[in-house]
């Protein structure tokens, strides 16, 4: 087992040996492989709440999908409307998004419903991102369009609203789209084939930067701190740009010997997607010349290349799942079968969706963690102590209830009264 805070997950077009694949990033080490899925496509590589691994097919219409501690993927076919242009899983596990040509789907993964179909773009849409609290998401692709949605009006299916808002400000498609941490709050970035790469408020739309470079962009990372940005072009090389130095204008053109103070040399071809590690120390890039490489990013030196048998569709930082390595622990994929038609509101009300529950009292599972052999004298005196915590708290859990019914009665009194 390591001990990596952090592993990387990438995947290439080729998949002979693995559709993807985890390594220790100090080493170079292989850690898991993942097989049997086909080869996976750009933006659709993603974790379910750390414990399952989603990819799409980059030729059929099918997602795979594999617990995180084994290399066989599960049985059960999830097949699409067409081959998958983009996978978004939302944060609590919940939905997950599927692009198909022009428009996208959204699923929910407990029940295998579709939720609702869109199709709001003219072109194919190669990207769609959640914000960090799963309230909403965000579409881009070949319409050179960016489009903000409401995740819970887009289930329920009302066409007023569930759109925020839209930005056409580029001219060519959108490479890449990324939001950063703060829910609504965040800033939004994109790139563009039209060499430029954009900020945005996400909660307004409001332009906040434009730095325009003098080669097409394909992709872009974004540190944690939000202090640098990562912009990766179709010549195999990568920019860093310090956003703590504002600019007085709203738009910046870089010139080719400005680059060269900040940019990251050892790719041969366009550069197809970053990541950065959270303690902003460790850049990942991928590439179409089937290389995945590690760099320092105060010095930008490599510290490893991993080499792969065809151009690299995906490449992320993830923290190391703790039941990666764990081969005993049975983890049973819940995910049915996805729905070909959209639900309507009347089957969802009549879906029934079985969870496991203990049928324990809180008493006896707070003590199923010990067994006869380990209930030593000092062990059963520290039993009872826990069973007279347990008997205070539910009595002042009692008590907080008869308060809050009389302010709720006291608080009616008084409305009625206002009223009359």
């Amino acid at each position: 087992m390591t001990d990596c805070v952090e592993i990387a997950l990438t995947s290439d077009t080729a998949a002979q040996h693995w559709s993807c694949s985890a390594w220790d990033v100090r080493t170079g080490a292989q850690l898991m492989t993942y097989r049997n899925g086909g080869p996976t496509g750009p933006n659709t590589l993603q974790t379910v709440c750390n414990q399952f691994l989603v990819t799409g097919n980059l030729t059929k219409p099918m997602l795979t999908i594999w617990p995180i501690n084994r290399q066989e993927p599960t049985r059960i076919k999830y097949m699409l409307p067409g081959p998958p242009g983009a996978v978004a899983i939302s944060p609590d596990g919940n939905y997950c998004l599927v692009a198909h040509s022009h428009s996208f789907t959204v699923y929910n993964l407990h029940s295998g419903a579709s939720m609702a179909s869109i199709s709001h773009h003219y072109g194919k849409v190669t990207v769609l991102r959640f914000t960090d609290d799963g309230s909403h998401f965000i579409s881009a692709g070949h319409d050179c369009r960016i489009v903000v949605w409401n995740l819970a009006r887009t289930v329920q299916q009302k066409d007023a609203g569930r759109m925020l808002y839209e930005l056409a400000d580029f001219t060519l498609p959108v490479s890449d789209v990324l939001v950063g941490k703060g829910g609504m709050k965040a800033i939004l970035a994109a790139v563009s084939l039209d060499r430029s790469a954009k900020l945005y408020e996400l909660a307004t739309g409001r332009l906040l930067l434009s730095v325009l470079f003098p080669v097409a962009l394909s992709t872009l990372a974004l540190n944690t701190l939000e202090t640098e940005l990562f912009v990766g072009d179709k010549k195999g090389l990568v920019y860093a740009c310090n956003l703590r130095s504002v600019p007085r204008s709203k738009e910046v053109h870089l010139q080719q010997e400005l680059l060269e103070r900040s940019v990251f040399r050892g790719h041969k071809k366009a550069i197809t997607c970053l990541s950065v590690s959270m303690d902003n120390e460790t850049l990942l890039s991928g590439s179409e010349d089937e290389s995945v490489i590690v760099w320092h990013v105060k010095t930008r030196q490599q510290l490893k290349v991993i080499p792969h048998k065809a151009p690299v569709t995906n490449a992320l930082f993830i923290v190391t799942p703790r039941a990666m390595f764990d081969q005993s622990r049975e983890l049973s994929v819940t995910v049915p079968p996805f729905q070909k038609m959209v639900s309507t509101r009347q089957d969802r009300e009549r879906a029934v969706i079985e969870l496991p529950a203990l049928k324990r009292s809180l008493r006896e599972r707070s003590y199923s963690g010990a067994t006869a052999a380990e209930m030593s004298p000092t062990v059963a005196v520290s039993r009872d102590s826990k069973g007279t915590e347990l008997q205070q708290l539910e009595q002042e859990i009692r008590r907080l209830k008869a308060i809050n019914q009389r302010l709720y009665q006291q608080s009616i009194r008084v409305i009625m009264n206002e009223q009359n």
